[in-house]
Parts: structure tokens; C-alpha cells; sequence
């Protein structure tokens, strides 16, 4: 058996065991866009409840070109990873420029924010023209294909899985072909364990399956070790009201809206932090701890402190756009991350009977 005959034989299984996700009914390279860069480093079952609400709120280029940062950053607000959208808008905005799409690989790599995998993915689903999109999925299938063991995120790699697969895409198939490799990759051949080489239409001709080098192949992705980070959080009342300030910091919650916080230094407490903090901003309040919030950033995984109080007057702050007292049922207006809303639950809890 072929390669070729292997493709085609996956292709016939696909659509009986292909999962129904909204993105895989439409060819509209827009929309496809938007779930790609959505999908990246996002599962699945996170991305659904955001996918058709985004395109709602922006259904098109124009709309997406135009939007206002903190619609835009609401509205992705959760998915996290908030540079992407960022992104996404720059790339609408291009569009436009260039009065529509690429419909070529190479001219789509050349928009803003988008790699190789976005416009192989958007070139071969959008418009049906052979490109192979290596995600984590089909660079695994392809890598046990072809018993390949050496680290996937190398670029010969990709160039020597390009080269053997590209001519063997079936004519007037690649939309197919693209949805059918990662469908595989992520309901069959699996990364944990042994995939269900048994289901697999790709079986016969895998070398990794034949050799039973299924475990090692992918080898294991060297993970950047994880840095503990302490933070202290104030939630401070005002009036029904709570104190929220946007984020300036470079980096992915740039743009967002955070309580005031402070990173604390092992030689300092963090309660102690937080006071000195809170005085550089003209605020002055008596702090009592409601309690303690984890989550992660990245290679980050922090330890938030939360204390509470409350201001009473006018503040400095007040006036400034970088900061707005907001009551809590109007949060969902504002792009907050999700310690944001972890902190505001733990408030509510504290103040419940």
C-alpha cells in the first residue's frame, strides 16, 4: 500500500466519525481564521461557547478591523493568551488594505499574526489548494506515519513532511484532507498512552505502528520549568462598587482589567506589599484578608493573596480612564482574565451569609 491509497482510505472514514464543530460547516476564510486562531493552544470544548459568539459581535473584516480594544478584549475575555486577538484585528485590518484575502500560502504567511500553520490550514480549507497544516495533531499522526523520531518543532521537520505529503494530496481534496489529518490526531492517534491504532485508516502504512515505537514517536517536548510568582490583590468597595484598573504592562494582559495587585518578594509579607502599593496610588484603607486564588500564566504559577477594604471620598484615581470603579454585574463588559473573576468569586463567598 501507497501513501496515496492511505490518504484516500482516511479520507472515506472521515466523515462518519468526523466530530460536528461549527468551523468545519462554512468555508468563509474569515470565520476560518477566527477558529484557528482561537483553537491554538485552546482545547476544543473551550473554544465552542466563544466561536459563534465572536461572530456574532464581529462577523466580518470590517467589523473586526474597526472594533474598540476593550469589545474586542470582552469578547475574548477567558480564551486567554490575549495577543492573538490582537492579532486577529491587525490581520482584518490588512485585509482590507489589500481589498480581500490571499487565496495564496505564501501571501496569507505575509498578513500579521498569522504562521505557517494558520495559512496552510485557511489556504487548504478556505479555498481547497494543497497546503499541509502541521499542527500538534497531524505532526504527530504524520510523524508515526513515516517513523520519524527526531524533535518535531524543527523546521526539517516540517519541510521533510511537506515534501512527501504535498503530491500525495488527492486533486480537488485538500479541505478534506487538512479536517481528516486533525480529526485523527485528536480522536484517534492520540498522544497519551497507545492510540487506537485499530480505528486507525492510516494503520497499514505506519511504520511507528509496524515498529511498535508508538510511544516514543513523537519523542517528549522539553517543558520549560515552572516559576512560583506570589502576588497580593486588593478588592476595595466603594459603594456597591469595586476598584479595577487596566493593565499597562507589555505582555499578554496588557489592555486587560485587574484589582490592584502587587508582586511580593520573599522578604517582604504580602499584606505589607499591598499597603505600599495601594499609598503610591493615593489609596488608604484598612486591609483584612478574604483569602487565597491560584492560576497560571504560562510558565507561571501564582499564588494570589486577596485582602479586602474600603475607600470612602473621592481618590486620586478617580477621573483617570486607566481606572473605573465597576459594580460586579457589569464586569462582563470589561475584558478581566480569569484571576480577575477567580478574586471576585472568592469576595462574593466571603461576603455571602
Amino acid at each position: 500500500m501507497s501513501l496515496d491509497d492511505d490518504l484516500l482510505r482516511m479520507l472515506e472514514a472521515h466523515p462518519a466519525t468526523a466530530r460536528a464543530l461549527p468551523w468545519r460547516q462554512t468555508r468563509d476564510p474569515y470565520a476560518i481564521l477566527v477558529s484557528e486562531v482561537m483553537l491554538q493552544q485552546t482545547r476544543v470544548d473551550k473554544v465552542l461557547p466563544y466561536y459563534q459568539r465572536f461572530l456574532g459581535l464581529f462577523p466580518d473584516w470590517a467589523s473586526l478591523a474597526r472594533a474598540e480594544t476593550d469589545a474586542l478584549l470582552a469578547a475574548w475575555s477567558g480564551l486567554g493568551y490575549y495577543r492573538r486577538v490582537r492579532n486577529l484585528q491587525s490581520t482584518a485590518r490588512a485585509v482590507l488594505e489589500l481589498g480581500g484575502v490571499p487565496q495564496d500560502e505564501e501571501e496569507l504567511r505575509r498578513l500579521p499574526g498569522v504562521g505557517p500553520y494558520t495559512a496552510a490550514a485557511v489556504c487548504s480549507i478556505a479555498f481547497n489548494r494543497p497546503a499541509l497544516a502541521l499542527d500538534g495533531n497531524t505532526l504527530r499522526v504524520l510523524m508515526r506515519y513515516f517513523g520519524l523520531s527526531d524533535d518535531p518543532s524543527r523546521a526539517s521537520v516540517r519541510r521533510n513532511l511537506t515534501r512527501r505529503v504535498l503530491p500525495a494530496i488527492p486533486p480537488g481534496r485538500a479541505a478534506e484532507l487538512t479536517q481528516a489529518l486533525i480529526e485523527l490526531g485528536a480522536t484517534v492517534c492520540l498522544p497519551q498512552g497507545d492510540p487506537d491504532c485499530k480505528a486507525c485508516p492510516l494503520a497499514p502504512g505506519c511504520r511507528a505502528r509496524a515498529e511498535e515505537r508508538t510511544r516514543q514517536i513523537p519523542p517528549p517536548r522539553k517543558r520549560r520549568r515552572t516559576e512560583p510568582l506570589l502576588r497580593a490583590s486588593a478588592v476595595l468597595l466603594r459603594g456597591g462598587r469595586v476598584l479595577l484598573g487596566r493593565n499597562q504592562r507589555e505582555g499578554i494582559l496588557e489592555g486587560l482589567w485587574e484589582f490592584p495587585g502587587v508582586d511580593a518578594r520573599p522578604t517582604r509579607s504580602p499584606l505589607q506589599a499591598l499597603q505600599d502599593h495601594l499609598e503610591s496610588l493615593g489609596l488608604s484603607t484598612r486591609l483584612h484578608p478574604l483569602g487565597e486564588v491560584r492560576h497560571a500564566i504560562t510558565f507561571r504559577s501564582i499564588r494570589c493573596q486577596v485582602f479586602q477594604g474600603r475607600i470612602e471620598g473621592d481618590v486620586p484615581l478617580d477621573g483617570n480612564p486607566d481606572w473605573a470603579w465597576v459594580s460586579p454585574e457589569d464586569l462582563g463588559a470589561r475584558p478581566v482574565p480569569s484571576s480577575t473573576r477567580k478574586i471576585l468569586e472568592l469576595a462574593a463567598q466571603q461576603s455571602s451569609p
